[in-house]
C-alpha cells in the first residue's frame, strides 16, 4: 500500500469519526428539543383543561344545576346543590384520569360514607 491510499484512508475515516460525531451530537440536541416540546405539549393540556372547566357548567349534559354549582377545583371540580340531590363532578379532557386522591373521595361518595357537620360558635 502506497502512502498515497494510507493517506486517503486515513482522511477517510477521519471524516467518517466527524461525520458520526457531529449525527451523535444532532441526535442528543434533537432529543432534547423533543423532551422541551413534549413538556410544553402537557403543559398547554393541562392549561385547557384547567380553563375548559370553567366553561362546563353550560355544556347543555352537565349533570347540575350551573345555578347551584360552586367550582373547586380541587380535589374535585364541581359541587352541585340541586333541590333533592348533592352532585359532585370532575371534568377531565383529552386522556386523563382520576388521580389517586380523587379515586379516593369517589370510592367515599360511593360508599356513602359523606357526613354532615354543623359548626356554631358564639361569639
Amino acid at each position: 500500500m502506497n502512502m498515497t491510499t494510507v493517506m486517503t484512508v486515513t482522511v477517510a475515516i477521519l471524516l467518517l469519526a466527524i461525520l458520526f460525531l457531529r449525527e451523535r451530537r444532532n441526535k442528543k440536541l434533537l432529543q432534547e428539543q423533543l423532551g422541551f416540546l413534549q413538556r410544553d405539549l402537557k403543559s398547554a393540556y393541562i392549561k385547557f383543561g384547567k380553563s375548559f372547566e370553567h366553561f362546563v357548567p353550560f355544556i347543555k349534559d352537565f349533570p347540575g344545576d350551573r345555578e347551584k354549582t360552586v367550582f373547586l377545583g380541587m380535589p374535585i371540580d364541581f359541587i352541585s346543590f340541586d333541590n333533592d340531590s348533592v352532585k359532585f363532578t370532575e371534568v377531565k379532557t383529552g386522556s386523563s384520569q382520576l388521580n389517586k386522591n380523587q379515586r379516593r373521595i369517589k370510592q367515599l361518595i360511593l360508599d356513602k360514607k359523606v357526613e354532615w357537620h354543623e359548626l356554631n360558635y358564639d361569639r
